[in-house]
Order: structure tokens, then sequence, then C-alpha cells
């Protein structure tokens, strides 16, 4: 699934959408929605996301971006 804009995704996005949104793997993605701060809803079996409250959620201030380290080898 590819998405150009906001309003091309559906109103309550399903885990597919969200994996394809952040372009992350299945199981990050559950893993995600099963965290404490993402505002997942429940339905039955169903784990789904109102597109409003994930796009706050993904701007929120208060997360932080992790970054890795590079290492550069110095051979010479």
């Amino acid at each position: 699934m590819n998405y150009c804009s906001e309003e091309d995704l559906p109103i309550i996005m399903q885990a597919k959408h969200v994996q394809s949104v952040l372009g992350i793997s299945k199981g990050k993605t559950y893993e995600l929605m099963n965290s404490s701060d993402f505002p997942t809803i429940y339905l039955n079996k169903r784990m789904v996301v109102p597109k409003d409250k994930f796009f706050e959620w993904l701007n929120q201030d208060k997360r932080k971006i992790k970054r890795r380290a590079i290492y550069v080898s110095r051979k010479g």
C-alpha cells in the first residue's frame, strides 16, 4: 500500500496501514500498537487506531528521536 497523503488513509487505521505509513515490520507494528502510549482501540480481537489520534501521537513533542552512533574505521 502506498499513500501519498494523510487524506488517502482510512478514518480507522488497521495495523497494515500503520505498518505502511511508518515503514516498519509487522512485528514492530504490533509491538508499537500494544505499547501504553499508542492510541490503540481494541474491537474484539482487532487493534485499530483513529487516523487523527495516530497523527497526534506521531507529532508529539515529548517523543525523542533515537539515533545510533556511527563508527568509522581509521585504518590507514
